[in-house]
């Protein structure tokens, strides 16, 4: 993904040497310009500096997180539930 932010808070271009294990064909992998708001820019930058990953891993993870629960809800018709000790919330996506 080539990211064009203007603000200097964007997160920083994709310089990590970190690397999957299996690469997928060439003719998998589809390059796209998304623009974001701020929020989304602040999610991407805690997940680079909490998991220690470039741009691109960032928003890889939040995709495939994105993607599990959006399956779990929509597709499958199931509950996803957040616990933190005794309290219980639900991850509630309109359906």
């Amino acid at each position: 993904m080539t990211s064009r932010a203007s603000s200097s808070a964007a997160p920083s271009a994709d310089t990590s040497a970190e690397q999957p294990t299996t690469l997928p064909a060439p003719e998998d992998i589809k390059r796209i310009n998304v623009a974001v708001n701020p929020d989304i820019v602040r999610a991407i930058q805690l997940v680079m500096t909490h998991e220690h990953v470039n741009l691109t891993e960032a928003v890889r993870r939040l995709i495939g997180y994105g993607d599990f629960v959006y399956r779990a809800i929509k597709e499958i018709n199931e509950d996803v539930l957040l616990r933190s000790g005794d309290k219980t919330r639900e991850v509630v996506l309109l359906r």
